[in-house]
């Protein structure tokens, strides 16, 4: 009889455009044993063609595929606690439903998860992008920064990503899942991050790589806004900062930007707040130097002056998204 040793979680809601690419890149993974794991969809109620794509594919993969269709939408983080349920992995594969694994992403799950010491682990996405759009090619470079070009020497970056991120099943359910008062995908994933290191270091694992394609300005722009309206309530409990999601550095960077925005409006009236104003974006730009130099070096000199007031104005929809958590925090404080 063979043991199933992990589970593969994947929530889906209306991923018609990219299901099939996620299954196929599952079912063409080198050098894998296809009857040490298995798939779990769990469908959150979706409205388009990806049940059908689904049933379309099973017969042709080699994959064992359960597929749990939920009556109603719940949310990624209860749809991955039903997976779990479901799950008969020693370890457990957490994989959104708009990505694609790299080559050898798998074949590198199995060694991580092989020697019995790692109990969670979480990978990357790559800055390659099928777009030519500017935006998400930016937001891709943004993301592979943190990681490796700002990230400070011996820092420990440990976010859960639920786009690729595993864990040992007995302590996923130790720690009693995702909250699942979250229905929209914001801070689930970093709520359940902090709660993994207070028992077990997550280990950062560069080699276990899927691609994702990012959306353009708006819809990245409003998810911003909620994370961090949802992310400062979490701070607001804890009062840290860290490599997760928000660093010092990061903080200092978003309220510059906010600031730098308003003296640059007022200074239509007031000339004398030009001077502040070029103080306070030469700080922001002394900040923010490695990630530009990372685009100079990858996009150009053109790319890089988009990039600039981009990154200018995504910090506002943060510090607004802030803001109006704070003031939500506030009001259910006095409400009680």
């Amino acid at each position: 009889m063979n043991i199933i040793y992990l589970s593969i979680i994947i929530p889906t809601h209306n991923s018609q455009n990219t299901i099939k690419p996620l299954l196929l890149s599952i079912n063409n993974s080198p050098s894998v044993n296809f009857n040490k794991f298995e798939v779990i969809i769990v469908d959150d109620r979706s409205s388009d063609d990806t049940l059908k794509i689904i049933k379309d594919l099973y017969k042709k993969l080699k994959l064992k595929i359960e597929v749990i269709v939920l009556k109603k939408n719940v949310g990624p983080a209860k749809a991955r606690n039903l997976g779990v349920k479901k799950a008969k992995g020693k370890y457990l594969l957490f994989l959104d439903g708009d990505v694609e694994l790299k080559n050898q992403a798998l074949t590198n799950v199995f060694k991580i998860i092989s020697n019995n010491k790692v109990k969670a682990f979480t990978g990357i996405w790559d800055y390659h992008q099928k777009s030519t759009n500017f935006f998400p090619q930016f937001k891709a470079l943004r993301d592979w920064s943190y990681w490796f070009a700002e990230r400070e020497e011996y820092s420990h970056y440990y976010l859960f990503s639920t786009r690729i991120a595993g864990i040992e099943k007995k302590l996923f359910q130790k720690l009693n899942g995702f909250i699942e008062d979250y229905k929209e995908p914001t801070v689930e994933d970093i709520e359940f991050t902090y709660r993994i290191e207070k028992v077990s270091s997550i280990k950062f694992c560069a080699n276990i790589m899927v691609h994702h394609e990012f959306e353009n300005f708006l819809p990245i722009a409003i998810k911003y806004f909620k994370r961090s309206r949802d992310w400062i309530k979490l701070y607001l409990k804890r009062f840290r900062f860290d490599p997760v999601t928000t660093s010092k550095r990061e903080a200092i960077k978003s309220i510059l930007s906010s600031v730098l925005i308003f003296l640059l409006l007022m200074s239509a009236l007031f000339k004398l707040l030009i001077i502040p104003s070029i103080i306070l974006f030469l700080i922001f730009s002394y900040l923010e130097l490695k990630f530009w130099k990372l685009i100079l070096h990858k996009k150009g000199v053109i790319f890089l002056l988009k990039s600039i007031p981009t990154s200018i104005i995504l910090y506002l929809f943060i510090n607004v998204g802030a803001a109006w958590g704070y003031f939500l925090s506030i009001k259910s404080r006095n409400s009680q």
